[in-house]
């Protein structure tokens, strides 16, 4: 019953049309650099009556002192083992951490959807941090062939946090039986991380990756895919807009493009690609110079994106942020 409160109240959020970002409490010049992610929330929680978990912290040094959680998917994990748990067995007086969305409703107090929550905290425990990776800089290796296993890594959060985590740690992928490594912590992997005393990193929990792969952006304006850098730069519109070249991102991902004379240009499921189920076209996304945007949804309806498009000798560039949202990519650092 809980869990459906939950649920239905999470729906009533999404729809709130007032949010600010959770990142906008007071913080120093470091921390201001720091790009939307998660947002962690702790304290006492009570269960409302009228659905939600109020988080409660008298604490001077938390960012918020109550917090409304709601979520139609929250993974509730025990914050000792990292076992999951069911949502329902928190208890009003528990101590929790929490991990929240970036937005949160301008209600006092505020609306938060939470992605994470941690229970059965014991007294004085050193809670693990919940981290999404922005940026990655890996060990350095020789070239040879074939290449051996990254020894450590080192990791970038969306809120400036950078850790090295070596071989010695121990990764485990949450709720799967597959093997994760070094080389898997990839811009937009979210991670749980347990340190020693000495702070470094002994124990990685690692979440599904949600995205089909990671664009950044080198010094000089060139694309870069996947860690690896195109013959392509980036344009920027006179009203700040920066603008991707369409082929040469989705044929780094092993994508199809080609020209159509009314939709512009197509971007195409490749040959590799795992369609989503029942789907039986092909295309991904179109892009019109001077026109529209539309994405082809997992279901097959087409939903129009914001965006400009344009075509600049003889290559087509689109909004970064529709084209990050029709081929599902993660924005890396």
């Amino acid at each position: 019953m809980k869990k459906r409160i939950l649920q239905c109240l999470s729906l009533i959020l999404c729809a709130a049309l007032l949010t600010i970002p959770a990142a906008a409490a007071e913080t120093s010049d470091d921390e201001a650099a720091a790009r939307p992610g998660p947002v962690q929330v702790w304290g006492t929680l009570t269960w409302l009556d009228g659905g939600g978990l109020l988080v409660q912290n008298s604490s001077e040094s938390a960012a918020y002192s109550e917090v409304i959680l709601h979520g139609e998917s929250i993974i509730c994990l025990d914050a000792v083992t990292g076992d999951p748990m069911d949502i329902q067995d928190l208890e009003d007086g528990d101590t929790i951490y929490a991990w929240v969305g970036p937005a949160m409703t301008m209600s006092l107090p505020p609306h938060a959807t939470a992605i994470l929550i941690l229970g059965n905290i014991p007294a004085d425990y050193a809670v693990p941090q919940f981290y999404e990776i922005v940026s990655v800089t890996p060990q350095a290796m020789a070239a040879i062939y074939p290449t051996p296993a990254l020894t450590w890594t080192e990791v970038t959060a969306t809120d400036g946090t950078t850790l090295k985590i070596t071989d010695e740690a121990t990764l485990t992928p949450y709720l799967t039986k597959n093997i994760v490594r070094l080389e898997d912590l990839i811009p937009g992997t979210r991670i749980l991380v347990w340190s020693d005393s000495q702070g470094e990193p002994e124990k990685v929990l690692v979440f599904p990756y949600e995205y089909r792969g990671y664009v950044s952006v080198t010094e000089d304006g060139y694309v870069s895919v996947n860690g690896q850098v195109t013959t392509r730069k980036i344009r920027t519109t006179d009203d700040g807009d920066t603008l991707l070249p369409i082929r040469a991102v989705a044929e780094a991902l092993g994508m199809k493009v080609h020209w159509d004379a009314q939709l512009g240009a197509v971007i195409s499921y490749g040959d590799e690609m795992v369609k989503p189920a029942g789907l039986t076209g092909e295309t991904l996304m179109t892009a019109t110079p001077g026109g529209a945007v539309s994405v082809v949804n997992s279901d097959g309806s087409t939903s129009e994106l914001y965006g400009t498009c344009v075509k600049e000798n003889g290559t087509t560039y689109v909004s970064q942020s529709a084209l990050l949202r029709a081929l599902d990519l993660y924005l890396a650092d």
